[in-house]
């Protein structure tokens, strides 16, 4: 099962799944990152709900009690450590992968 929230380094990872999309739920991860005592950057990957479209990874920074939305960016350059695991966690999920925006065709090349 994925897990929607985990650090990497000082970055939180959130992973949108098809019944959590981050955006639509800040107020409820801010929550979460509060609780957690986060402040800093948080990378969203947009996967189940964009696709492996240009748009799969945003960003924006936490400030340890709210998400400062003019912060927000879509990320083109990713690091290759964090994309590479993001990648081996979707491909191991298939039911994360059926539930996604992927077609059946997106899946088997996406999962191989």
């Amino acid at each position: 099962m994925i897990q929607k929230l985990r650090m990497v380094g000082g970055i939180a990872v959130v992973t949108a799944t098809a019944d959590f999309h981050p955006l639509r739920q800040l107020k409820q991860l801010a929550s979460e990152l509060e609780s957690l005592h986060f402040e800093g950057m948080v990378l969203f990957d947009l996967l189940a709900v964009n696709g492996l479209a240009e748009n799969r990874f945003a960003s924006m920074k936490f400030t340890g009690q709210s998400f400062d939305k003019p912060s927000f960016s879509v990320e083109s350059e990713i690091n290759q450590n964090i994309k590479s695991e993001q990648d081996t966690i979707a491909k191991q999920d298939h039911t994360f992968l059926l539930g996604s925006v992927l077609s059946s065709t997106e899946i088997e090349k996406f999962a191989h």
